[in-house]
């Protein structure tokens, strides 16, 4: 994805420079509402895409993004071609209907998402179809088609998440009606714009743009609630797993030794002593698990050391951040991370070699854990992986997974310096 990046900001500038140079040709505030619109995509879905490289939502704005600022190009270099938003028509709303199936599960999931996602791609070329089959092939024409046909569209659109937001629980509206939303209003105003305004001058296309911009807009909103989320349920489980261990350990413990220190037999004093200092061991094992004692011991780069001597296999560490102290939060994550990630490669992965990269720079810190292995590793819900996201999440970084059959497995945790 970082490979990527600067890639894909690139082809979004040469793209600009298109309609940046016909400026004569066009409104200056159409321009502007183009521009934003197309690089709102392409931003958002480049975060999306990076925080969340499992859901595709990322990855279909980014295509959006592109799309739209083609269309803006190509609408004073190709005219022909471009009029009236046709280029939006064929690929870029059947790609925003496809971002509004997928956000939750990150995929499409059963028959009918499928079948939705298909009717949606093959909506404007089965109408480009039958105009030429007709023999009718015109730019007049297929405005007339979509403006007969775009009011079904928009409301189909905006009934279809309105029924996913009814069907959702109260937590799943609370997250995702944002981008629901959004995708239901676009819809509705797209599909009154080409009823009642196509081909009259350019403030439709500001209108078509503006409806549009909601989309990112409401994504980014939507994915910050799913991170909140995250972070409160694994909030949760540790705050029930700190209880339940204390309950069953530690209580139970000290609730005999107070019965016994009440009595008079002194080998019942000497019993309920030794559960004390029982308790008290237990106590600092559960500590432990929350704050590993050779990381509070020895620091960040002393308990990966001693990870890398216990693992069954061969870890080279390449340590570059010895001299800096670490925030408590990241340097935890940082140890279980990397823990989590040799693990996995001597038990699963049938690694032959490890190797563990420690680094900081721009204010951030990163770990990496790479081994060459079988690969094929996945975070899937539940799992040590899908844990240590939450983790590193938890204190504003990200963790990405690349793990290619045949090619190993590298864990790459990037965290912020500074937390709050």
């Amino acid at each position: 994805m970082e490979l990527l990046r600067w890639p894909l900001r690139v082809a979004t500038a040469a793209l600009l420079c298109g309609p940046l140079l016909a400026l004569y040709w066009m409104e200056p505030w159409e321009l502007a509402c183009l521009a934003v619109t197309g690089v709102l995509h392409v931003e958002v879905g480049l975060r999306l895409w990076r925080e969340r490289p499992d859901n595709r939502i990322g990855l279909l704005l980014v295509a959006c993004g592109l799309v739209w600022l083609l269309d803006a190009w190509g609408r004073v270099t190709l005219p022909s071609l471009f009029a009236a938003g046709m280029m939006l028509s064929i690929v870029h709303d059947p790609m925003h209907l496809h971002a509004g199936l997928v956000v939750s599960s990150g995929r499409l999931r059963g028959r009918w998402e499928r079948l939705i996602a298909a009717a949606g791609y093959a909506y404007w070329p089965v109408i480009v179809a039958g105009a030429m089959v007709a023999g009718t092939l015109s730019t007049g024409l297929l405005l007339h088609l979509r403006a007969l046909s775009y009011p079904l569209v928009g409301v189909f659109l905006a009934g279809l998440f309105i029924v996913r937001y009814r069907r959702a629980d109260r937590a799943e509206r609370h997250v995702y009606a944002p981008f629901w939303a959004a995708l239901a209003v676009n819809g509705l105003c797209t599909a009154m714009l080409s009823t009642v305004t196509y081909g009259s001058g350019h403030w439709p296309t500001a209108l078509y743009a503006l409806g549009a911009a909601l989309i990112p807009v409401g994504a980014a909103l939507s994915m910050h609630r799913v991170e909140r989320r995250h972070l409160r349920r694994a909030r949760d489980r540790e705050r029930r797993r700190v209880e339940r261990d204390v309950h069953d350990g530690v209580q139970q413990r000290l609730l005999a030794a107070a019965m016994m220190l009440r009595q008079d037999d002194p080998a019942l004093v000497a019993r309920g002593a030794s559960e004390v200092e029982q308790a008290i061991a237990d106590l600092r094992d559960l500590v432990r698990g929350m704050n590993p004692a050779a990381l509070v011991c020895h620091g960040l780069s002393g308990a990966v050391a001693a990870i890398a001597e216990r693992a069954a296999v061969p870890v080279l560490v390449d340590d570059r951040v010895s001299h800096l102290t670490l925030p408590e939060p990241v340097a935890v994550a940082a140890y279980f991370v990397t823990m989590e990630a040799v693990t996995n490669s001597q038990k699963h992965a049938r690694a032959g070699r490890v190797s563990v990269t420690l680094a900081a720079s721009g204010g951030r810190v990163e770990v990496t854990v790479h081994d060459d292995g079988i690969g094929g590793a996945l975070a899937v819900p539940g799992g040590g992986l899908h844990g240590l996201r939450e983790r590193v999440e938890s204190c504003g970084g990200t963790l990405r997974v690349s793990s290619t059959r045949g090619r190993g497995t590298a864990v790459r945790a990037v965290m912020p310096l500074a937390t709050s």
